[in-house]
């Protein structure tokens, strides 16, 4: 893959499952893959993660033929990981929907389906994730639906980033972390020693709920193809620069 550039594909949980039927997934989960489904009991769990583990294979081979060729490892606690020491995976999933990314350099996606909030939980969540320019920001919006929605892209660009990191979310960190909006050519990044690149894109299901997909990448360019198996018609919601207060 060329650097700076990264793969998307977001999918129904329900399709990949039942994709992942039809090719007979026994055969091709590696022992690692295996040994973490033995350690689930709940029939939906174990469909969550086969479903996933498809997804993720379907996005690097571009087709459900060439499936059987990318092995993957299920370490505890960590992300996905490719038998290609040169690739970086990374996993979403939210109520329904499945997210992964695919890139030459670590990343991180994640992928949010928005539930009603009241506001006084919102506020709570603000005072727990945002620093104090965007919970002023928040503040400022009238709607409750767009203030939710803004809160939920912000959390979403943060909790890409700590996948990113490989570290899971720092609660210590995260209201030190600051997503700024850039302006210009959402493809290009502007060259900063201390800062992260983001994208973040918003979309709606069919049944009216809005959803928010945002990706990480330690470079200072980043180019984005997204694959939208669950078609759900994604709009370009801006690139970001993410660092520490």
């Amino acid at each position: 893959m060329a650097a700076g550039t990264v793969r998307l594909l977001v999918a129904t949980q329900s399709a990949m499952w039942s994709a992942a039927e039809r090719s007979f997934h026994a055969a091709w989960l590696t022992a690692s893959e295996n040994d973490r489904l033995a350690q689930m009991q709940a029939p939906a769990r174990r469909e969550e993660f086969i479903a996933c583990r498809y997804a993720l294979r379907l996005l690097l081979a571009g087709n459900q033929e060439q499936i059987t060729q990318w092995p993957l490892e299920a370490p505890a606690g960590q992300a996905p990981q490719s038998a290609r020491s040169d690739l970086h995976l990374s996993l979403s999933h939210s109520h329904g929907l499945v997210a992964c990314a695919v890139a030459s350099k670590p990343v991180g996606v994640d992928i949010e389906v928005l539930t009603r909030k009241p506001r006084s939980a919102l506020n709570e969540l603000a005072e727990l994730a945002c620093t104090p320019q965007e919970r002023e920001q928040l503040n400022a919006i009238a709607d409750e639906q767009q203030r939710h929605l803004q809160f939920m892209q912000w959390w979403s660009l943060k909790e890409a980033w700590f996948k990113r990191a490989g570290t899971g979310v720092d609660f210590a960190l995260l209201p030190r972390l600051e997503c700024r909006k850039q302006s210009g050519d959402s493809s290009l990044g502007r060259e900063s020693s201390s800062a992260d690149h983001a994208r973040s894109w918003l979309a709606k299901t069919p049944s009216e709920q809005s959803v928010v997909l945002a990706v990480c990448l330690a470079a200072h360019i980043m180019a984005c193809e997204l694959r939208d198996e669950a078609r759900l018609g994604w709009r370009d919601a801006g690139a970001f620069e993410l660092a520490l207060a």
